[in-house]
């Protein structure tokens, strides 16, 4: 031994404190995201999220290298809320308020300060947890949609594709409502599930979406989406 200080043994401060700070900086990024998802739908620019979290885009993408990624950490919790919605309707005894009960529930999910904007208008790749979670709900939410037309408690042309109406009008209305009227999804819900009851239905001319063509429309991304109306 030249009695020159064992490099092995050496405290590695520098390591535990870049640890540290990559800890509290992933933390900081999952709280912009977080909160600009909500405010400004989960499709807004990831620059905008870094900006947020007082980070520069380069320490986003080392923590985040895409936006799956991101949503993995943001979006996992509120998507099953949504699948607890659409397990409480399917387990509920009368048919027609299963349906309306869920398409309450996740209406009112989205339209929440606390929700987020597109969640049920955007496509999760397959195979992963966000697309498993996602293809599940979906699975759940055919399921109510059928028992409620073979019950007759719905109209019989309804299928589960038509939802996408309601997904995608719910987040407009939500999008340019929200900041000074957060309850109007309500009314434009109510006129949906009107549409939906047997009573006084008539036949409609035009087929339903197929369920390609319904994920053909999901596949493309959510532009301008924004609670205070503001381009992203």
């Amino acid at each position: 031994m030249d009695g020159s200080e064992d490099s092995s043994r050496r405290p590695r401060r520098p390591v535990r404190a870049e640890r540290r700070d990559s800890i509290r900086n992933r933390a900081l990024i999952v709280a912009a995201a977080q909160a600009v998802f909500q405010r400004d739908g989960i499709h807004a620019p990831l620059d905008r999220i870094a900006a947020q979290a007082g980070l520069s885009s380069g320490t986003l993408y080392r923590h985040f290298p895409d936006r799956v990624a991101l949503w993995e950490s943001v979006l996992t919790e509120p998507l099953q809320a949504h699948l607890e919605t659409a397990r409480t309707a399917l387990s509920t005894a009368d048919a027609w308020d299963g349906l309306a009960g869920y398409l309450s529930a996740s209406c009112e999910l989205e339209a929440s300060s606390s929700g987020y904007l597109n969640l049920m208008s955007t496509h999760f790749l397959g195979g992963s947890e966000l697309g498993t979670l996602r293809e599940e709900i979906q699975q759940t939410v055919e399921a109510v949609v059928r028992r409620a037309v073979d019950t007759g408690a719905a109209r019989s042309d309804l299928t589960p594709e038509d939802l996408l109406f309601v997904v995608l009008s719910h987040s407009k209305v939500s999008e340019v409502t929200g900041a000074f009227a957060p309850d109007a999804w309500r009314r434009n819900l109510a006129f949906y599930l009107d549409a939906f009851r047997p009573a006084a239905a008539h036949q409609i001319e035009f087929p339903p979406l197929t369920p390609r063509q319904v994920l053909l429309s999901l596949l493309r991304p959510a532009v301008g989406s924004s609670r205070n109306g503001q381009e992203t």
